[in-house]
């Protein structure tokens, strides 16, 4: 991995066959770098939960993502 790559933010959900396992993979990968990341993991959603409203958790993704952007040194 370059030394120079961007902070990275990350979500899923735990019942999503295509991405849950390869986004834990990733943030190992990314924070033993030493690289900024955050991973956001929910129980529920299924694969593209961020698309629609479902009355769960990760219906607030983008306020997640927000407070993310807004942390110290992020945005320049």
């Amino acid at each position: 991995m370059p030394d120079e790559v961007p902070p990275l933010f990350m979500l899923a959900a735990s019942d999503d066959p295509l991405a849950a396992g390869t986004s834990l993979s990733l943030y190992s990968v990314w924070r033993e770098a030493g690289h900024p990341v955050e991973l956001h993991l929910y129980a529920q959603g299924g694969h593209g939960f961020a698309m629609k409203k479902q009355g769960l958790p990760g219906d607030h993704w983008r306020d997640r993502f927000g407070d993310w952007l807004q942390s110290p040194g992020l945005l320049t």
